[in-house]
């Protein structure tokens, strides 16, 4: 009973310290607390697939790891928004997720989500595409920009405030300057042609996702670097109507998310944008509002000149012929095993020569009467054909010669006497002698022979 009555007695006195957490508690509840008016909200448009939940979780990650999860329809998040000095959170901004389904746009688009007051929209717009999908990155942008036109349009606005909403996106224009320069707010310049020439009075930023895909245009589709200019100059182009900037994000690893964080609460919170504007390279583009001009994007005119830029991005970039096949399953029979032998030997006697065919005519390698050529093998120069008629012509000079020292072809045969003398030519082939066959040699002599002996006749002694 004792120790129940003591541990009570803890629990009803507080010391001064539990006292200042208390209230420590419930003014950091009460500052981060906000109406619906008040709080600031995120919209992000874009397709199914083309990465706006990887990018809301590059945005919350903070540079940790990111873990890639699917989404699908209308999907809410938030942003905790810190000081920029300190861990303490500010506020909290809404991120709504929309889809281009019918239900998603109809619960977004309302009065409740995207307001107005005194101080401007309450809320920024990003239009998410496809980088791996060049060709339709206009089409997306103006199905997406009708989309917040007709909703911004259907919201009751009196002339005069959309008036004010106008201005003061101008002048989020005119006053941004370069990081490290001296800020213009005292003297403002106006906008240079074809800036806002669309003004809706919103924040709006163009996000170009997937742009790792670019080795794989390159490799797949023959894109150069023109390419890469030519849609970098269309969508410069889009920006600089509306006022919007421009961010190539990489889902992977990217420094531009981690850009377009600060981006975002620059616009929602007015906090200082210190990022200087990134043009050089073509896979990490960034390019906040206020900075582009229509003289900067006709540096790339240079480069793409080989296109006419008067024609849409969509016909000089276009969708490339699908190359899926047909993989739906379909039904494999098996040939029957007599059915598959039998045409394997109708295949093969095509093949065979036919059985009355004609042997080919011999070729006489030889012009000498009364020899038998072998029939050598047709061929080409240099082919089997010539080496088989160097063979024929070998085993005929065998048979055309008698064995036998008397033999007229013998190897000893001797030469005829009378007007042949000894320097008459052999009788018989006029081709040169085999290399196997043994020369004939000269016959001697004697002093005062006569030439009607034989040439291979010794002559007798006189006695």
């Amino acid at each position: 009973d004792l120790y129940f009555i003591q541990s009570n007695l803890r629990m009803l006195v507080k010391s001064p310290e539990d006292e200042v957490d208390l209230w420590s508690d419930i003014l950091n509840d009460v500052g981060t607390a906000s109406t619906n008016k008040d709080r600031k909200c995120l919209m992000v448009f874009g397709d199914e697939f083309v990465g706006k939940t990887t990018l809301i979780s590059r945005l919350r990650s903070e540079g940790q790891v990111v873990t890639h999860k699917p989404g699908m329809g209308l999907e809410y998040s938030f942003l905790d928004i810190k000081d920029q000095f300190s861990d303490d959170v500010i506020s909290r901004l809404s991120i709504w997720s929309v889809n281009s389904d019918g239900i998603s746009l109809e619960y977004t688009l309302t009065d409740t989500h995207l307001t107005y007051s005194d101080s401007g929209w309450n809320g920024m717009i990003v239009f998410v595409v496809d980088f791996s999908q060049p060709w339709c990155l206009l089409e997306r942008l103006d199905h997406w920009m009708g989309v917040l036109e007709k909703h911004l349009a259907s919201i009751k606005i009196d002339e005069s405030e959309k008036r004010d909403l106008c201005s003061k996106l101008t002048k989020s224009l005119q006053e941004y300057c370069l990081p490290g320069t001296d800020s213009n707010k005292d003297v403002l310049l106006p906008l240079t042609e074809g800036v806002l020439e669309s003004n809706l009075g919103i924040p709006i930023a163009v996000v170009c996702t997937k742009v790792d895909t670019m080795s794989l245009l390159e490799k797949d589709l023959d894109y150069t670097d023109p390419h890469f200019d030519l849609i970098q100059w269309h969508l410069r182009k889009f920006c600089l109507k509306y006022g919007a900037a421009l961010f190539y994000v990489n889902g992977k690893e990217s420094a531009n998310a981690d850009y377009l964080y600060k981006y975002v609460v620059h616009k929602m919170y007015s906090l200082p944008f210190e990022v200087q504007p990134s043009v050089i390279d073509k896979d990490c583009l960034m390019i906040p509002a206020g900075w582009d001009t229509q003289q900067k994007i006709s540096i790339l005119n240079d480069t793409v000149r080989a296109f006419n830029l008067e024609d849409p991005l969509s016909a000089v970039v276009p969708k490339p012929l699908s190359r899926r096949t047909d993989t739906t399953s379909r039904e494999v029979k098996a040939e029957d095993d007599q059915g598959f032998l039998t045409r394997m030997q109708s295949l093969l006697q095509n093949q065979r020569p036919a059985a009355g065919a004609r042997a080919p005519k011999p070729v006489a390698n030889s012009p000498a009467a009364g020899r038998t050529a072998l029939p050598t093998t047709p061929g080409g120069a240099g082919g089997p054909g010539e080496k088989d008629g160097v063979l024929a012509n070998f085993f005929n000079s065998l048979l055309n010669k008698k064995p036998g020292p008397g033999g007229a072809g013998g190897v000893g045969a001797a030469r005829p006497s009378g007007a042949a003398g000894a320097g008459a030519p052999r009788t018989g082939t006029n081709n040169p002698p085999s290399p196997r066959q043994t020369p004939i040699r000269p016959s001697v002599r004697a002093p005062g022979s006569t030439g009607a002996a034989g040439a291979g006749e010794p002559k007798q002694p006189p006695s």
